[in-house]
Order: C-alpha cells, then sequence, then structure tokens
C-alpha cells in the first residue's frame, strides 16, 4: 500500500500491516476469513496516520505501531457496523461482511473487533492507553445509537447533528492523534495540541463524508452511497436546506430525488464554508507545536480533504 500521505512514514505502515496481519490467528478459525477480508481493503489508513503523524520523529517504536493497529482496529469496528445500519453492500470496492456473510454474523464479528482492541489495550503496561481506545469506542458507539434514534426526526437540530458527528467520527480521529503523541512520549502541550487537531479533523472530515453520499456516485466513491436521505438520516446540507425553506423539501429528496437540484446553492455553499472553518480550525491547533515534524505529516491530512471537497460538485 503506497500513498503520498504516507511519504516518509513508509516504515511505520509497513510494521503497522504486519502487525495487522498477526491478529488474525487471535480469532477463531470461522473468524479469521473475515479479518482477512475487512484488512485486505484498507482504505487510506487515515487514524494510524494521524498516530504516526502525532509521534513523528525517527523509527516507529513498537508502541506507536501497537497504539495505531489497535485504534485501526476500532475503526474497522465501527465500519463493519456502519455497513450493517446502512444496508451497505461495498466499500473500498468490495462486499462488505454484512453482504458476504449476513447482518447477524457482521453485527458478531464487529463486536469481536472492538474486544481485540480492547485485550491488546489492557496489555499495554499502563492503563492509559486502554482508557483512551475504551472512551473513544463508547462515544463511536453511542454516536451511533443517537444518529439512529435521530433518523426521521425532522425537526433534529444542527447542534445535535454536530454533537453527532463528534461522538461518531472525531472521537476517534482525537483518541489516534493522542495516543500517537502520548506512545511516543511527547509533552503534554504536544498532546493536547495533536489532539485538538484531530477533533477538528474529524468534525470536517465527516461533514465531507456527508456531502460524498449526496453528490457523488458508487462508482467514485467505492462504496455503497446514498443511504442517508432514504434511511431517514439528516445531515448538514439538509438541515440547512429545511432550515433555509421548510421541511417539505424532505419528501421527494428521500424518495431518491436529486440532491443537487433540491438542495439550493445557499445551502451548499454554507455546507462547504462549515466544512474550510473545521479544517481551518485543526490547522490553527498545531500551532503550539509549529517547528516538530508533526504538521509536516498532519497537514497534508487538511491539504488532501481541501482537495477532495474542492473535486465535489456542486459549489456555486
Amino acid at each position: 500500500m503506497s500513498s503520498p500521505l504516507h511519504a516518509g512514514l513508509e516504515a511505520h505502515f509497513a510494521a503497522l500491516e504486519q502487525f495487522l496481519a498477526e491478529q488474525e490467528l487471535a480469532f477463531e478459525p470461522e473468524v479469521r476469513p473475515m479479518v482477512r477480508d475487512v484488512l485486505a481493503h484498507p482504505g487510506k489508513r487515515l487514524r494510524p496516520l494521524l498516530a504516526f503523524g502525532a509521534g513523528a520523529g525517527g523509527p516507529p517504536p513498537p508502541a506507536l505501531v501497537r497504539g495505531a493497529g489497535i485504534i485501526e482496529l476500532v475503526h474497522l469496528a465501527t465500519l463493519v457496523h456502519d455497513d450493517v445500519l446502512d444496508g451497505a453492500d461495498t466499500r473500498h470496492g468490495s462486499a462488505t461482511p454484512n453482504r458476504t456473510h449476513g447482518a447477524h454474523a457482521a453485527v458478531l464479528f464487529g463486536d469481536a473487533l472492538f474486544a481485540h482492541a480492547l485485550v491488546l489495550a489492557a496489555d499495554h503496561p499502563t492503563p492509559e492507553l486502554c482508557r483512551i481506545v475504551a472512551r473513544a469506542s463508547r462515544e463511536v458507539c453511542s454516536g451511533e445509537v443517537c444518529q439512529t434514534f435521530s433518523r426521521g426526526q425532522d425537526d433534529l437540530s444542527l447542534e445535535d447533528y454536530y454533537r453527532h458527528i463528534r461522538l461518531k467520527t472525531a472521537e476517534l480521529f482525537e483518541g489516534a492523534c493522542r495516543i500517537g503523541a502520548l506512545l511516543a512520549d511527547r509533552p503534554t502541550e504536544h498532546v493536547d495540541a495533536c489532539a485538538l487537531f484531530g477533533r477538528h479533523l474529524g468534525i470536517a472530515y465527516q461533514i465531507y463524508d456527508d456531502l460524498v453520499d449526496l453528490l457523488q456516485d458508487d462508482s467514485k466513491a467505492g462504496k455503497t452511497l446514498g443511504t442517508d436521505a432514504a434511511s431517514g438520516k439528516l445531515t448538514l446540507p439538509m438541515l440547512l436546506e429545511r432550515d433555509l425553506s421548510g421541511k417539505g423539501f424532505l419528501t421527494p429528496l428521500r424518495a431518491g430525488g436529486d440532491a443537487r437540484k433540491l438542495i439550493s446553492a445557499a445551502s451548499w455553499r454554507e455546507s462547504f464554508r462549515r466544512l474550510d472553518a473545521e479544517i481551518a480550525a485543526a490547522e490553527q491547533a498545531l500551532a503550539p507545536v509549529a517547528g516538530t515534524p508533526s504538521p509536516f505529516f498532519l497537514l497534508r491530512l487538511t491539504g488532501f480533504l481541501r482537495e477532495a471537497a474542492a473535486r465535489l460538485a456542486p459549489r456555486a
């Protein structure tokens, strides 16, 4: 796996892939093919990249590789569960466990991944790693519960939307940064700055992902899209348009109407403005660690996200 985002961290990611592959043997023989499947389609490994970036400097310490692997296992567990909740058949261009093994087995497999991540974290000499991983796991799952309960609620507030995406996405980004800086023995100021970067980047990334669901097609995204509106989940562009024009537009949108036409240019502009504001806040969070290796690696992610957002249409 090679990516410009990983340049300069090749040794870190090579060690990570070896660590993750070794985890297959911790599972029962019936479960191992599912482990192989989710590891075979790695995506960008953004959360390990956050951990490695926050702890950048020199060769990868084994503890840092282990921490990055643990946070990636938590992330993979959330994806397995997300695909069940959304009824998604594809991710990273391949069939999901939900598609190949059914919802029941996929839910239990996701549980097993969560549990294994916590086992690995509990083996760390100090409790701090386990505390961060357990908290992030709790918050991610709580965010999904909150979002599930909010489906079909046309009165969902913007404040609750932000709370939900902070829980379901930003907490894990923040945890990845915190783990990376801690396991690389960085000072408290460095840990806190990177964690704040992760929180804002996570919010921005989820806003972007919500825009992708409305604006891109499955073939480009490599996963099942269009599930948000159809399942009654309100995301930022829909909430902004609801507040601008009223609830009436939600009916044709949920019936499969073209979001590009149903959501006004003003609501698209405000969605992208809010995305840009979170990216800028993430960049500003790294000011206290200017001059260390971390901004060199972490700011690649804000640049990547800006470029990806710019390719989405419409942006009137």
